[in-house]
């Protein structure tokens, strides 16, 4: 790739009450990224999406990008929910095709704890599909509500860029 040539970056997220949105687009702006939401065919209440987290469940989503052929790096932010992933998520993973041997990062937004099995979750889905996991990221919603996570947006497009645009 060319100096200053820019690499495909996807970011996928999922977000319910904005948090992740607004991590996800924060990155975005820092990297040059394009955003992809994933969204829901139809809401559930809060216990029963508690629930389908929990269980690892798949829930429907609306079409969006889980073709990468034309990707060069992808991002997945998501929340935490019950220490996993949302079920929503889960489904995006299970669609995602022409992925292998292309880089990926997560980014994690979450209330309190769960970040490291919810990274596990992601890596383990993606790696099983020939993806090459590169590094990862957390917020928590009460640093997102007063906007103290640019250092962590910040070191994980370090790490995107690297990878992404590396000099010529």
């Amino acid at each position: 790739m060319p100096r200053g040539v820019m690499a495909m970056v996807l970011i996928v997220y999922y977000s319910w009450q904005g948090h992740t949105e607004k991590v996800a687009a924060a990155l975005a702006e820092r990297i040059g990224g394009r955003l992809a939401k994933i969204e829901p065919v139809s809401e559930v209440g809060m216990f029963r999406k508690g629930m389908m987290a929990a269980f690892g469940m798949r829930a429907a989503i609306r079409p969006t990008a889980t073709d990468l052929a034309g990707v060069d790096f992808l991002v997945v932010a998501t929340p935490v929910w019950s220490q996993k992933i949302p079920p929503y998520v889960n489904e995006y993973l299970s669609r995602v095709t022409n992925a292998s041997g292309k880089p990926f990062s997560v980014l994690v937004e979450m209330g309190g704890s769960g970040a490291e099995k919810a990274v596990a979750i992601v890596r383990k889905s993606l790696e099983a599909k020939g993806m090459r996991f590169v590094s990862s990221a957390f917020t928590v919603e009460s640093e997102v509500d007063t906007g103290q996570f640019d250092r962590k947006v910040e070191e994980l497009a370090r790490t995107i860029v690297a990878v992404a645009a590396p000099a010529a």
